[in-house]
């Protein structure tokens, strides 16, 4: 085998389909591969605001459910059901059950956290809120 056809035999095995060689075909997968990585890295939260943002919103449903429920949900508890509010500080708790004293023995109040003379949820030791039972799942 002479040296050319040594040459097109190898250029035969090493091209892909399109024409191109593997290697660059291989190096442009690499290129999508590192783009398509940092892109998702780019709109990627960080877990503790993605988890600070879903216990606000928890927060604020298990509030609203509260105060200003839905008509299915007055019809269940007109049928007996409970819902069980956990992590509320002391002053919504109080407020809640002030205004809506009717419905007070369709809630239960767990985890409730304890505020100062500021709306502010007291903190322990650990910067944990201080709470009056420990909630769902509790010790």
């Amino acid at each position: 085998m002479n040296r050319i056809d040594h040459t097109r035999a190898w250029a035969a095995v090493r091209r892909a389909p399109s024409g191109r060689r593997v290697g660059e075909t291989a190096r442009r997968r690499c290129i999508f591969g590192c783009m398509l990585a940092a892109t998702a890295l780019m709109f990627a939260v960080p877990v503790g605001s993605a988890a600070a943002s879903v216990q606000t919103s928890l927060e604020q449903w298990q509030l609203r459910r509260l105060n200003e429920p839905t008509e299915r949900e007055r019809a269940h508890e007109r049928e007996g059901h409970v819902y069980i509010y956990d992590g509320l500080t002391d002053r919504e708790v109080d407020q809640a059950l002030s205004a809506h004293f009717k419905r007070i023995e369709y809630m239960m109040f767990v985890g409730t956290r304890k505020t100062g003379s500021t709306d502010a949820a007291n903190s322990n030791v650990q910067g944990e809120a201080e709470t009056e039972s420990p909630g769902c799942g509790g010790e």
